[in-house]
């Protein structure tokens, strides 16, 4: 009787514990990835002076894959506005909205904020938001662009009127 008393207690003392252990964390599951290019247009050009600017340009994304949304191929994503900016400052930190024009003629609008850091005449920028209408709607998206050998020497004489680079895109599940 001992036995099956102990063995009993052991099954409830483990039952126990079982139901104690903290659930695992949900996997992040990565909806659509993509890659393409970001080119941005200042006008007035900038200079090593600040000075409020026209910005414009679109990212385009040329490769998306997915496993959930196999219609997601592409996008593009106009953007525009103005800032004061010199080529000492441009992007540095801000936010936005943008949306993205798929092109399986669907949309994604999402609110964003950035931040830049710079890296032996690179340019490394982080976007982070949440779709907040269409397609893809409540998703988490990362956009990182690299804006590689930038011509900073042009801000001292005809000054920097646009720069492109390369990007890519997650989109996640919440």
């Amino acid at each position: 009787m001992k036995k099956i008393l102990a063995a009993l207690s052991a099954l409830v003392l483990s039952g126990a514990a079982a139901v104690a252990a903290p659930a695992p964390a949900a996997a992040v599951v990565a909806l659509v990835n993509c890659t393409g290019t970001t080119a941005v247009e200042f006008s007035p050009a900038l200079t090593n002076t600040a000075q409020t600017v026209s910005v414009s340009g679109q990212d385009e994304a040329t490769l998306c894959v997915s496993l959930t949304h196999p219609a997601l191929t592409g996008f593009l994503g106009p953007f525009s506005g103005t800032a004061t900016q010199s080529c000492t400052t441009f992007f540095g930190s801000g936010s936005g909205t943008e949306t993205l024009y798929w092109t399986n003629g669907t949309t994604s609008t999402w609110n964003y904020t950035n931040g830049f850091t710079n890296a032996n005449g690179t340019k490394i920028g982080t976007s982070t938001g949440v779709i907040s209408s269409g397609t893809l709607a409540g998703a988490s998206v990362t956009q990182t662009i690299t804006f590689a050998n930038l011509d900073l020497t042009a801000c001292s004489t005809t000054g920097l009127s646009e720069i492109s680079g390369l990007d890519t895109w997650t989109f996640t599940d919440v």
